[in-house]
């Protein structure tokens, strides 16, 4: 009876059986659509998790940062906010070329290019003289491309003209690293010019590997459209462009883009008028904002899409703004940022040799051997829009690129000038008038910190940062040979020398980064620390304070040495230490200098037994600059650090490659540098002296014994920069200028006043 009555009850509560079956039915479906949904949701995520990394570069030649950060083009400023905006560094080991660049960021490395670095061809592609591209490749390489679609059939003319480049990188590196974990590369487009000239596709050099070869891809001229209106009568067709991309997505892990049209509108501009020029340019941008908007759904957490530009404007390179606009969107860099790198250490600036790294580092390709570059990072700039701070970094910086110039062509040429007429005088022996001779001499001494001062002027306009730095050096000048005791010039010159550069440093570098005998970013010779013409000039000034305030007070020597030693060890370590002057050369120099000086401090002689103390001292400084910058370095190493790595696993041919690229520097450097003609002059007053005014000399020797100890010390010192130093020739006639004019003025001061007491005794 309970169970006829319950199912009376389920008729009543529930109707007729045909509702029940409806019932169990819509049950049913909503279990069914919950499963659903449930796939729905988790198989995006598992397919995410288990998705391929991938990497869009689109090459962009040619453009600025101007162009970048425009209103005019929406995509491009839609890509700019999913990802990160910085400026990016151009230099190569030549001159600044497509060809050169291209090879440059495909390498990682610094490298330059041939001239026929552009032949790349599809590999059935029919060549001028009827034979396929692969059987062109066979004829030059002697190697079988195999399945590879894309090739650069004078891959041999680019790796004979990097030959002699010391480092344990090659052209194609990137496409090297990439194949060997099993990635597959792709080229998309070109950049060929007239259509009788030959192939111009320089993207290739971008993802190919170190025999030439590229997976896949697209790079014929049935990717261009004919058009009357556009440079060289054609124009990239985006259409066919997209097809090809979507062709090769599936089954490629890195690909070049190569747009074409921007380089096109440089190449000939010099036939354009300046009206024309903007027009194309601002077609083939907008050409590429329409296409940048087919890529950006594509950008996601495995997906990178890069926008590279190897060069700026020929214009733009005339007038020392020689940096490009690099967007990264994807993969670990965060929307609406600004990009940096361990490289630069400056926030919204890269080097391009971090762009290969970058690649590796996103497609896990981590054991990236011979890529001296380092991945790009992303940081939240919080006080403007990433476009705002960018921009006004590229003003700041290009302005204080074309400061520099200037700057040094006058400090160079007037330490020639003064330098030409002091050797006069000590030649031909007039020493009736020395005052002016002192303040022209202390000048030489003063002036790297009247450029380091000029920056606090904040002047974008380069000639009234030079007249700044030749009005603060006269006035620097004028007031502190207002002391006339010598020895308490050269003091006060030391401490005003030494003093403002390390706090600069200490405090971030602001004014290192900026003056003209600091480091130029743009250049990209180094980002941090401090630079070979600043370290000269502390060593120098360091030196010749210690022998001046030892010659000052010679009665408390015993208590004053352990003050200098300090001292000395403290600038050492400034040198040496990862976060401060990152100058591995600049610590080996002070230990040299530092150490001879001391020696000679103490009263003793130079002999055999002092050098091999002194090798002995110079290990020991290795060694403690492998420990500051091996064991305490934070973060990612310095390239001191990566060199002592490379040192401590073996790795001899790095380190033998790192001192011959600093010799090839040095010698380039004296056959070129405006500074080895100091060297030169300083040269010749020093045989002046000596054979013209030995008796003086000799007499200095004797009134002065702590200045020739420092003499000691500083020429060591010269000797160890030369040596130790890419750009020793630099930082040796910096540091000699502490040696060569307090020696020069004493010896004048001398000879007068003998010359004034014989004329005395004679009347």
């Amino acid at each position: 009876m309970r169970e006829i009555s319950s199912g009376l009850n389920l008729h009543r509560n529930y109707g007729s059986p045909w509702n029940l079956r409806r019932l169990t039915g819509v049950v049913l479906a909503v279990f069914l659509l919950s499963v659903a949904l449930g796939h729905a949701v988790l198989l995006p995520a598992a397919a995410a998790e288990n998705a391929k990394p991938k990497v869009v570069m689109v090459v962009v030649d040619r453009i600025t940062v101007e162009d970048v950060t425009s209103d005019k083009y929406k995509n491009i400023q839609k890509l700019v906010s999913l990802g990160g905006l910085s400026l990016m560094t151009v230099g190569t080991a030549g001159d600044y070329t497509d060809i050169n660049s291209y090879v440059s960021l495909g390498a990682g490395d610094k490298f330059i290019g041939s001239a026929l670095t552009g032949e790349s061809y599809n590999k059935d592609e029919t060549l001028a003289d009827g034979s396929k591209a692969d059987a062109v490749y066979r004829r030059n390489t002697g190697k079988d491309p195999g399945p590879s679609r894309v090739l650069n059939i004078s891959i041999a003319a680019t790796l004979k003209v990097n030959q002699k480049r010391y480092t344990g990188s090659t052209p194609g590196r990137l496409g090297t690293v990439l194949h060997q974990y099993g990635m597959r590369t792709a080229v998309i487009g070109n950049s060929d010019l007239d259509p009788g000239e030959p192939a111009n596709r320089l993207a290739v050099a971008i993802a190919m590997d170190d025999l030439g070869r590229v997976d896949e891809g697209n790079i014929s001229r049935d990717l261009l459209v004919k058009d009357p209106r556009s440079p060289y009568g054609w124009r990239t067709d985006y259409a066919k462009l997209k097809t090809e991309l979507d062709r090769v997505w599936d089954s490629s892990d890195f690909i070049v883009v190569e747009t074409g049209d921007t380089l096109r509108v440089n190449e000939i501009s010099a036939q354009l008028m300046k009206r024309m020029i903007e027009i194309h340019r601002d077609r083939a941008m907008r050409e590429v904002d329409k296409f940048i908007g087919s890529l950006i759904p594509m950008v996601s957490r495995e997906t990178m899409v890069m926008l590279v530009s190897p060069l700026p404007p020929a214009q733009a390179i005339r007038e020392g703004a020689r940096l490009t606009p690099l967007v990264i969107a994807g993969g670990e860099i965060l929307p609406g940022s600004v990009l940096t790198s361990p490289s630069t250490r400056q926030k919204g600036l890269v080097a391009n040799l971090d762009v290969a790294a970058t690649v590796a580092a996103h497609l896990k390709a981590e054991q990236a051997g011979g890529i001296i570059g380092l991945p790009v990072q992303s940081v939240k700039e919080n006080k403007q829009p990433p476009a705002a701070f960018i921009m006004n970094m590229y003003q700041w910086l290009a302005a204080n690129s074309r400061q520099r110039t200037g700057i040094l062509y006058y400090f160079t040429r007037y330490q020639w000038i003064v330098y030409f007429l002091v050797l006069l005088q000590v030649v031909f022996r007039y020493f009736r008038k020395i005052e002016p001779a002192r303040y022209l001499l202390a000048a030489i001494m003063l002036y790297p910190l009247a450029i380091l001062l000029v920056p606090l002027m904040g002047l974008s306009n380069p000639r009234l940062a030079i007249i700044a730095s030749l009005v603060f050096v006269a006035l620097i000048t004028y007031l502190l040979t207002r002391i006339k005791d010598d020895l308490k010039l050269y003091l006060t010159v030391a401490a005003v020398s030494v003093v403002p550069v390390v706090l600069d440093v200490l405090t971030g570098g602001y004014l290192m980064k900026s003056a003209a005998l600091g480091y130029d970013l743009i250049i990209g010779g180094r980002f941090y620390g401090i630079g070979n013409e600043y370290m000269g000039v502390i060593i120098g000034a360091a030196i010749l304070g210690c022998a001046a305030l030892l010659q000052q007070y010679p009665a408390a020597k015993h208590r004053l040495l352990p003050f200098i030693g300090l001292l000395f060890a403290g600038l050492t370590v400034f040198f040496a230490a990862p976060a401060l002057g990152t100058n591995a050369g600049g610590a080996l120099t002070a230990v040299a200098g530092f150490t001879v000086a001391m020696y000679k401090f103490t009263g003793r002689k130079i002999n055999r037994r002092s050098w091999f103390l002194l090798v002995a001292v110079l290990a020991g400084g290795v060694g403690v600059l492998a420990a500051l910058n091996y064991f305490l370095a934070s973060g990612v190493q310095s390239h001191i650090g990566r060199a002592i790595n490379s040192l401590f696993s073996g790795d001899i041919l790095a380190i033998w490659q790192t001192i011959q690229r600093k010799m090839v520097a040095n010698f380039y450097l004296l056959r070129h540098s405006p500074f080895s003609n100091i060297l030169f002059l300083q040269l010749l007053l020093w045989i002046g002296l000596y054979l013209r005014n030995q008796a003086y000399l000799n007499e200095l020797d004797e009134k002065m014994p702590f200045l020739k100890s420092g003499s000691t010390g500083l020429l060591t010192g010269a000797v160890a920069a030369f040596a130790f130093n890419d750009s020793g020739v630099i930082a040796a006639a910096l540091l000699l200028n502490y040696l060569i004019v307090p020696v020069v003025f004493q010896v004048l001061r001398i000879a007068a006043e003998t010359e004034k007491a014989k004329g005395g005794q004679h009347a």
